[in-house]
């Protein structure tokens, strides 16, 4: 009988293990990496790691990160940069595979990684 139950309970411990990651859209959101190419050539991707979230945006031959320590709500996210002194708040909606990114009232559409 204890064979049969641990033979049991162990599948289940390994997977259905919880992750730590919250639930919701914000679970969605942080759930794996986001990249985008834009029509004039720019790429963006959005990565995050542990409470923290990484923007990198390339365009020409010029490049910038936001990085640091990431709030997120069911809409919104901010990413509080004390390298650079700002904080950055965006607007998102996750739909599966892709994530609307909006910030500043302009939307890019991103893809799973």
């Amino acid at each position: 009988m204890r064979k049969f139950v641990v033979l049991f309970i162990l599948p289940l411990i390994l997977f259905c293990g919880c992750t730590g990651r919250a639930s919701g859209n914000a679970g969605e959101l942080t759930r794996c990496d986001w990249s985008a190419t834009l029509g004039g050539g720019g790429e963006l991707r959005l990565s995050f790691d542990d409470g923290s979230a990484r923007l990198e945006i390339k365009n020409g031959g010029e490049s910038a990160v936001i990085e640091g320590r990431m709030i997120a709500g069911e809409d919104s996210f901010v990413i509080f940069d004390s390298d650079l002194g700002q904080n950055y708040a965006f607007e998102y909606v996750p739909r599966g595979e892709k994530l609307d990114l909006t910030y500043g009232g302009d939307t890019v559409e991103m893809t799973a990684e």
